[in-house]
C-alpha cells in the first residue's frame, strides 16, 4: 500500500521548485504587480519575493537597498506574513519587535513597511508582495484592500502560469513541457556539463484503462498520485531532485550524468512495488526505465527526449529493468516504423502489393488440387520485401486486417478471371488470428464470395498462428462458422515448434500442413524419418488430409508418398508463380508419378 506527502504536498514542492528558477516573463509581471502596489500604497519602495523551504529570493526590488537576493527565511522580514498567511502593516518598524532588529529598519532605509502573502487556492503561499518608505506611513483601510488585491492577483497570475501548461494537474509534478523548457535553459548556461534524462513508466495503459473500467477513475488518480512519494522513497531521491510528470503513469528525471546512473543502478533493483487501489484490491506495479545521456550545448531536447521514450519502449519491450538508449536498436525501430507507413500506402496503391500462387500437388493423382494465394510487396525504393517482414510489421497492428481484406478481394477477382479462362481450382489463403477474431468474419466471407458467383469450396483457409487462435473463443467460434458454412480449413505450419495433439480436436480442420522443418531432413536422418512417417500416419488415422510443404527433391516427394502423404508443395513441383502463368502450368505440367519412373525435366515441373 502506497504512504507519503500528500497531493498538496507534492503540488507545494514542485511550485516551490519552479518559481525560485529563473523566469524573465514571470518575473517581469510580478514586476508589474510590485510597482502597481508601490502606486496604490502612495509609498516608494518595493519588492516581491518567493520561497522554498530555507530560503527567501527576491524577484523584484525598487528603491529598496537590499544587499542580497537570497536570504535565509529566519533572516527576512517576510517570514512572518509567509508562516501566518496574513497582510502585515507596520506604520513604523522600529516600535515592532519583529522588525526593530533589522539592519534597513535601524538604519532608516525602512520605517513603513506593509507585506502580503501570495497564496493559493489551497492556502500554499507562495512568496509576499511587500511596499516600504524610509518615512513614518499609515494607509487607508482602502489602500489596504487594494494592496490585498493586488496581493491575490499575482497568487492567480502564479498559479495559473504554472497550472496551464506547465503542471500536470492531477500530481502537481512539472510536466513534459517544463522538462523541455529546462532542458533547453541548460544550453544558456556557460558549461553545462554532461547530463542523463531518465524515464520511469510504472503501468501499461490498456491495463490501467481496464483497471478504471471495474474500479473507477478515482481510484487510479489516488494510485498514480501516491505512487509518486513512494518512487521518490525507493530511488532515494533528494528532496533537491525534481521529478517531473512526463505522461500518465510516466516520471522523468533531469540530473547531471553521474547522479543519473546511480539512479539507474537503484532503478535496476527496483521490486514490484504494491498499491492499493481500493479496499481489499491491490495490484503490483513493475517499473521500467529508459535513459540517455546528452549534452546540453550539442544534442537538440526534443531529439534527447525521443531517444529517452525509445529507450523506455525497448526496456518495456525486452522485460529488461532499464536499458540505455540504444542507436542501433532505434534505427531498426524507426526503419520498421516507416516500413509500416510504407506498407499502409502499398494497401492504398494499384502497383506495389501483388500476389503469386504456388500449386499444390496431390502425391496419388498427379494432378494440381489447388494453389496457395502469397502476398508480395515490391517497395518502391527497396525492392521486393520479405512476406515474413510483412507478417512482422502488420501482425499487431489493424493493418492486419486490411492486408487480409486486399488478398480476399484479390483472389475473389482473380477466380472469376480464371473461371472465365476454365479453370477451377481452389485457392488458399492464409488469416491470421486478428481476423478470426473479428466477430462477423465468416459471414462477411461468404456474403463477398457468393456475391462474386463463386462457392465457399473455392476458397479455403490457411490457420495461421494455432497457439494465439485456441487462446481466443472469438477465434474459434468464427472458424466454427467458417466450417459450418462450407469452407475447407487448413492448419498451416504443423510440426514447427511446440505442436500440441490434443488442440486438433478442438479446431475444425480438414488439411494438416507439415512445416518443412519436419520433413526437410528425412531422406538424410533417420530420426527425422521416423517422426515425420509416424506423425503422418497418426493424422491418416485421425482421417486429415495430410499435406507437406518445402518439398525440394524427388526422393523426398518419394518418401512422403511412401508414408501415405495426400499433398505436396514446394520447389521441386513449383515455385510461386504470377496468375497469368497459371494456365500454362496446367496445360505443361503432366501427371505426376512418384512411384514409377519419373522425367526429371524440370520444366515439366514449373521450375
Amino acid at each position: 500500500m502506497f504512504t507519503g506527502l500528500k497531493k498538496s504536498e507534492s503540488k507545494r514542492l514542485a511550485a516551490l521548485e519552479l518559481l525560485r528558477k529563473e523566469d524573465k516573463t514571470r518575473d517581469a509581471a510580478l514586476t508589474e504587480y510590485a510597482c502597481l502596489a508601490c502606486e496604490v500604497m502612495n509609498v516608494e519602495g518595493c519588492f516581491i519575493t518567493v520561497f522554498d523551504d530555507d530560503y527567501q529570493y527576491i524577484k523584484y526590488v525598487k528603491n529598496v537597498p537590499l544587499e542580497h537576493f537570497k536570504v535565509p527565511i529566519e533572516k527576512t522580514m517576510c517570514q512572518y506574513s509567509r508562516d501566518s498567511g496574513q497582510t502585515i502593516v507596520c506604520p513604523d518598524a522600529r516600535l515592532d519587535n519583529r522588525f526593530s532588529h533589522q539592519p534597513l529598519v535601524q538604519n532608516g532605509d525602512i520605517l513603513f513597511y506593509a507585506s502580503a502573502p501570495m497564496m493559493t487556492q489551497e492556502g500554499m503561499v507562495l512568496g509576499t508582495l511587500c511596499v516600504s518608505s524610509s518615512s513614518i506611513f499609515t494607509p487607508t483601510q482602502q489602500q489596504i484592500e487594494n494592496f490585498n488585491r493586488i496581493a491575490e492577483l499575482s497568487a492567480a497570475y502564479l498559479e495559473a502560469r504554472y497550472s496551464i501548461g506547465r503542471v500536470d494537474t492531477l500530481t502537481g509534478l512539472p510536466n513534459r513541457q517544463f522538462l523541455l523548457r529546462e532542458m533547453e535553459q541548460k544550453t544558456l548556461v556557460k558549461d553545462p556539463g554532461t547530463y542523463g534524462l531518465v524515464i520511469f513508466d510504472c503501468i501499461d495503459m490498456p491495463r490501467a484503462y481496464e483497471l478504471i473500467r471495474y474500479l473507477g477513475l478515482h481510484a487510479v488518480d489516488n494510485m498514480l498520485r501516491s505512487f509518486i512519494p513512494l518512487l521518490r522513497m525507493r530511488l532515494r531521491l533528494k528532496d533537491s531532485v525534481l521529478l517531473y510528470s512526463f505522461a500518465p503513469a510516466r516520471f522523468a528525471i533531469l540530473v547531471e550524468l553521474e547522479q543519473a546512473l546511480t539512479l539507474v543502478k537503484r532503478a535496476e533493483t527496483l521490486p514490484g512495488m504494491q498499491a492499493q487501489m481500493a479496499q481489499n484490491i491491490d495490484i503490483t506495479l513493475t517499473i521500467h526505465t529508459g535513459y540517455v545521456k546528452f549534452s546540453p550545448r550539442e544534442d537538440d531536447a526534443h531529439e534527447i527526449v525521443r531517444q529517452a521514450i525509445s529507450a523506455l519502449h525497448e526496456s518495456i519491450r525486452q522485460d529488461i529493468p532499464a536499458l540505455q538508449f540504444n542507436p542501433i536498436l532505434d534505427h531498426k525501430r524507426n526503419k520498421d516504423f516507416k516500413l509500416l507507413y510504407d506498407l499502409s500506402e502499398a494497401i492504398k496503391s494499384t502497383s506495389q502489393l501483388y500476389l503469386v500462387f504456388q500449386p499444390k500437388v496431390s502425391l496419388r493423382s498427379g494432378k494440381t488440387e489447388g494453389v496457395e494465394a502469397l502476398l508480395r510487396w515490391r517497395h518502391p525504393q527497396l525492392g521486393n520485401i520479405s512476406p515474413a517482414t510483412i507478417v512482422a510489421l502488420a501482425e499487431k497492428t489493424s493493418l492486419m486486417s486490411k492486408i487480409t481484406q486486399w488478398v480476399i478481394k484479390k483472389v475473389i477477382a482473380q477466380l472469376i478471371s480464371w473461371r472465365s479462362q476454365g479453370i477451377t481450382l481452389p485457392v488458399s489463403i492464409n488469416v491470421t488470428v486478428s481476423d478470426f477474431s473479428r466477430p462477423g468474419f465468416a459471414d462477411e466471407l461468404e456474403s463477398n464470395v457468393l456475391d462474386a458467383g463463386l462457392y465457399p469450396a473455392d476458397i479455403r483457409i490457411e490457420c495461421l498462428e494455432t497457439e494465439k487462435v485456441l487462446e481466443s473463443e472469438a477465434a474459434l467460434e468464427e472458424l466454427d462458422r467458417l466450417k459450418l458454412l462450407g469452407f475447407q480449413i487448413l492448419l498451416d505450419d504443423f510440426g514447427a515448434g511446440y505442436s500440441n495433439i490434443s488442440y486438433l480436436r478442438r479446431i475444425p480442420i480438414d488439411v494438416i500442413k507439415l512445416d518443412r522443418s519436419l520433413v526437410s531432413q528425412i531422406t538424410t536422418d533417420s530420426g527425422s524419418r521416423i517422426i515425420a512417417r509416424n506423425v503422418i500416419m497418426m493424422l491418416k488415422e485421425l482421417h486429415y488430409v495430410v499435406l507437406a510443404e518445402g518439398v525440394e527433391d524427388h526422393e523426398t516427394a518419394q518418401m512422403l508418398t511412401e508414408f501415405g502423404c495426400d499433398e505436396a508443395q514446394g520447389y521441386y513441383f513449383s515455385r510461386p508463380i504470377p496468375p497469368e502463368d497459371v494456365m500454362s502450368w496446367l496445360a505443361d505440367c503432366k501427371p505426376y508419378r512418384v512411384l514409377g519412373r519419373i522425367n526429371n525435366d524440370q520444366h515439366q515441373y514449373g521450375s
